[in-house]
């Protein structure tokens, strides 16, 4: 195999292996356990990503990032509060749903985020992205028609969840034209602002006293090894996809960037099957297929368009994968050094 193919082919397999790491862990550290700690698994996560990010920046790896200050923290907290109430609706979903059926109903929040930048910023839909979100609509029908442990609550907080992914992606393009952030800018600052208000929800809503107390019980050592090395893995691979996006970004291209990310919901679903005790069933199946094939029907029809569109001018986004979406990197960033 040549240098210039492995090149390309180590970091799409390692972006695609840290997104399904990223997405089996969190469904085990929610679902899994006596305590369902949403905001400290996510606390972790921003920890983990702030820490390892400055340490591979001091060891000379291409981790660059502009230094915090107030003035774009300012501007850049309200993005960064509607990324944490992402990211916690996302996690309560997974507590409830099943991992395919949360990848399934995922991609609505793209139908949402696309009728929203054509309201903001008159973005057009094209007929090839419509029939996309059709099929989008419809793997969603099966798969709730098909749900053998159908839940209330994880139907509400993904629908919650949906709502928040779209208004992050939209508030977060407003506003970075503003701050002009670049490469793991974005990243740097979500985290690092975010880090704070986890641990202090955490604090006020989580239930420390009863975790202390079941965990302090020898009987329960087993279990609570687990769940620290769930959560310790779960913060490397925060970072793990912080590095990987840019990095398999800049080696292939936007267009092959996109292609991955609808392609990867695919292995994802099928590790969760396997991985996982929920029922599978026939229509479950059907459903993750339409869902797929919905993913990469709007990838070409995005494709299409931003090649038929001046430079510079508003596409609709790439498809929203199952991983941290603050860590997706715009095409336009990839080729700009960072400000640090």
């Amino acid at each position: 195999m040549s240098s210039s193919v492995l090149q390309t082919a180590i970091p799409i397999l390692a972006y695609c292996g840290s997104s399904i790491t990223m997405t089996l862990v969190n469904k085990l550290v929610l679902s899994s356990f006596q305590f369902h700690m949403v905001f400290f698994m996510l606390a972790a996560q921003a920890f983990g990503s702030v820490a390892l990010m400055v340490l591979a920046n001091r060891v000379g790896l291409n981790v660059k990032y502009r230094a915090m200050n107030k003035r774009d923290a300012r501007t850049w907290f309200p993005v960064a509060c509607s990324q944490a109430l992402m990211l916690y609706t996302g996690g309560k979903a997974l507590e409830y749903l099943n991992v395919p059926l949360f990848t399934v109903f995922k991609n609505l929040t793209i139908i949402a985020v696309a009728y929203g930048e054509k309201w903001v910023f008159k973005a057009a839909v094209t007929s090839l992205m419509l029939v996309s979100f059709g099929m989008m609509v419809m793997s969603s029908m099966v798969g709730a028609w098909n749900d053998m442990t159908f839940n209330g609550w994880g139907y509400f907080w993904m629908s919650t969840n949906c709502l928040a992914s779209a208004t992050f992606v939209i508030h977060m393009r407003k506003v970075i034209k503003q701050v002009n952030f670049q490469d793991f800018d974005t990243v740097y600052f979500n985290n690092l602002l975010t880090l704070p208000l986890y641990v202090v929800l955490s604090l006020v809503q989580e239930d420390w006293s009863g975790f202390v107390d079941y965990y302090s019980d020898k009987a329960n050592a087993v279990e609570l090894n687990s769940f620290a090395r769930g959560i310790f893995i779960s913060g490397i691979a925060a970072f793990a996809i912080s590095y990987c996006s840019p990095w398999c970004l800049r080696t292939t291209s936007s267009t092959t960037y996109s292609m991955i990310g609808a392609l990867n919901k695919l292995p994802i679903a099928l590790f969760a099957m396997m991985w996982f005790p929920d029922p599978v069933t026939a229509g479950g199946v059907l459903a993750v297929l339409l869902g797929f094939g919905a993913g990469l029907v709007y990838t070409h029809a995005k494709n299409v368009q931003k090649q038929a569109q001046p430079s510079g001018s508003q596409v609709l986004p790439p498809p929203i994968s199952m991983d941290r979406l603050d860590q997706t990197e715009r095409p336009d960033q990839a080729e700009h050094p960072s400000n640090k």
